[in-house]
Order: structure tokens, then C-alpha cells, then sequence
């Protein structure tokens, strides 16, 4: 394998992992731990914290380290108000062309949710089931790009999300979310889906309000 490339799936590992918090907001990450690990040089690991840093992944101190970058609530609560905007009016477009096999589409995702609560699992993978339930409304309309420019500006929401699920661990309240929407979907409810999307969309900040001001307080930027 060619460095350059070698160098390409180093970063995507990392930036996976810092997603999914393997790497905790401010946790400390240096070209050494990073050249100790994969087994390289210094300069392809100073590359490698380049990319995260142009990412917004983390965040470098000239001459001192470099650490994962800490949540922005401000950032996260527009990030939060966009999907609201986008998603109300992406659902509102599916239900114009709601068909039996889109239908089936969303319940066999259901299911799967289902089927994963009932047995041990990595949080992750609840979160992917999440984004394949929001990302299916995007498909189903032709609107996969915009879903890929909102997935693009989304890192400090989506390591949001993680933190809800892995901190709060409340999928059970997840889960029942989806079901309600795709009730409202399927009865084409069109006055009920602001309200519901919008507590669905912000129930994680109040999932997590207690956190936010404790135990988590540390992984959000004050400034």
C-alpha cells in the first residue's frame, strides 16, 4: 500500500473513531501516539493532524499538542434548527409520493431497531439505524445531496447525537420517536409533523441537559 494511501486510511480511521467517540471532546492526540500506532514516520502522522485539524475534528496549540476539538452548543443548536427546516419539509415531499414499498421501507427499519434492542449491541450500531431512518426520507424524494451537505457540516451534532446515545442510553426513546413518525407518515398528517419533529430533533438536548451541566461539562466549549 502507497504511504499516500496508507496516510488516507489512517485519517479516516481516526476520524471514525473521534464520530463515534472513541476519542472524547479535548482528549489529547500527538503525532507520536499517532506514528507509535500505526507504525509511521512523523511527517505522514503531521499530515494526518493537518486534515483532522482542516476537518474541525481537532484542534492544534502551535509548539504545545494537539487535542479533539470540544462541542459547540450554538453550533449544535443550528445544526439541530436546520435538519428541523429541512426534514419538515423533506417528510412533507415524501408524503406527496408515499407508496406500500416506501411504507415497508420505513417498518422494516423499525424492526430492526426493534430486533437490536432485544439484544446486546454497540451504540453505534443503533446510531447508523438511526441515520439509514432519517437518510431513507432523502432518497425516497431525489434529495440524497442535500442529505450529503447536511451529513458534511454536522461534526459537532452527530458527535452530539453520540453523546446522547452512549451517555443517556435511553434508545428505547429513540426508538418510539421513529414510530410515531412513521405513523404521521403513513396517516399523511401533515399538521402533526412540525411539532413531533421538532421534539424529536431537540429531545437529546433534553436528554442530556443534566449531563451537559455535569458529569459532560468538559466536553463543550464555553466560550
Amino acid at each position: 500500500m502507497s504511504t499516500k494511501n496508507n496516510t488516507e486510511n489512517i485519517y479516516e480511521e481516526l476520524k471514525e473513531k473521534i464520530m463515534n467517540l472513541e476519542y472524547k471532546p479535548g482528549q489529547i492526540i500527538t503525532e507520536q501516539e499517532i506514528s507509535t500506532k500505526y507504525g509511521v514516520s512523523r511527517t505522514p502522522s503531521r499530515d494526518i493532524l493537518s486534515k483532522l485539524n482542516s476537518a474541525g475534528l481537532i484542534e492544534s496549540v502551535p509548539f504545545k499538542s494537539s487535542y479533539v476539538s470540544l462541542l459547540d452548543m450554538d453550533i449544535i443548536k443550528q445544526s439541530i434548527y436546520m435538519r428541523i427546516v429541512i426534514e419538515l419539509q423533506v417528510i412533507k415531499d415524501v408524503i406527496e409520493i408515499l407508496d406500500d414499498r416506501f411504507i415497508a421501507q420505513m417498518e422494516y427499519n423499525l424492526k430492526l431497531q426493534e430486533l437490536l434492542l432485544k439484544r446486546e449491541f454497540e451504540p453505534k450500531e443503533f446510531y447508523e439505524l438511526d441515520c439509514e431512518f432519517h437518510k431513507a426520507w432523502f432518497a425516497a424524494t431525489n434529495k440524497l445531496f442535500v442529505w450529503e451537505q447536511i451529513e458534511k457540516a454536522q461534526i459537532h451534532y452527530k458527535r452530539f447525537k453520540m453523546l446522547d446515545i452512549i451517555g443517556v442510553r435511553n434508545f428505547d426513546a429513540i426508538y418510539e420517536d421513529h414510530k410515531m413518525l412513521v405513523e404521521i407518515i403513513k396517516e399523511k398528517n401533515v399538521k402533526k409533523i412540525e411539532k413531533v419533529i421538532k421534539a424529536h430533533l431537540n429531545s437529546g438536548i433534553n436528554r442530556l441537559q443534566e449531563l451537559i451541566n455535569g458529569e459532560f461539562s468538559h466536553y463543550f466549549n464555553t466560550k
